[in-house]
Formats: C-alpha cells, sequence, structure tokens
C-alpha cells in the first residue's frame, strides 16, 4: 500500500470517528422548558437559586423565597453527587412568567 493511500485511508477512518463522538449539552440547554414533560411533581422551596444547571457554580437565573411554590418534572445527580431537581416557577400578578432551571435538592422540600 502506498503512503498516499495509507494517509487517505486513516483520514477517512478519522472523519469517520469524529463524526460519531457526541457533544455534551452547554449549561443554556437546561434554561429552557422540557420537551413534553409528562407530568409535574409539586414541591415548595426553603430559599435558593434556581440555576442554568445543575452544579454551584452554574449561573442563576432566579432566587426564590422560602415557602415559594415549585414544580420538578426530573432530577440529575452531578460529579459530585448532589442531587438537583429541574423545576419550574410560576410568578406574576396578571400576566405570569414562567422561570425554567435547576435548584439543588436541599433547598426544596422534595426528598434529597
Amino acid at each position: 500500500m502506498t503512503l498516499r493511500r495509507r494517509i487517505a485511508m486513516s483520514a477517512s477512518v478519522v472523519a469517520l470517528i469524529g463524526g460519531t463522538v457526541a457533544i455534551a449539552p452547554t449549561a443554556s440547554a437546561y434554561s429552557s422548558a422540557p420537551a413534553g414533560a409528562a407530568a409535574w411533581n409539586h414541591t415548595t422551596s426553603l430559599g435558593g437559586p434556581i440555576r442554568e444547571c445543575y452544579a454551584a457554580s452554574c449561573d442563576v437565573v432566579w432566587q426564590t423565597d422560602s415557602g415559594v411554590p415549585l414544580d420538578w418534572d426530573h432530577y440529575a445527580i452531578n460529579g459530585s453527587g448532589n442531587r438537583w431537581y429541574y423545576v419550574r416557577y410560576i410568578f406574576g400578578n396578571g400576566t405570569p412568567h414562567t422561570v425554567y432551571g435547576w435548584i439543588y435538592c436541599g433547598n426544596v422540600t422534595a426528598p434529597c
């Protein structure tokens, strides 16, 4: 096999492998509403931030007060072993607004 042919085959293999690599979603991918959420479960905030992703280093979307009702759809365990709930918070007088994001389990009444 010639050197040119080996190089061409190597490039094809690299392109094929490169096309199958999954890319992790960015933090902003977590701030929108989930597509077709099956059911929302009710919980109450103990006070704490709703964040863009499920880590304490993620940007704050909204700061909740204690006693605020929240709904959660699912949860995730981050790399530190902490449970985070994906929540929605609906607020506003007259015109409702909805915030979506992640809140640490220690900041809600749902199980930690």
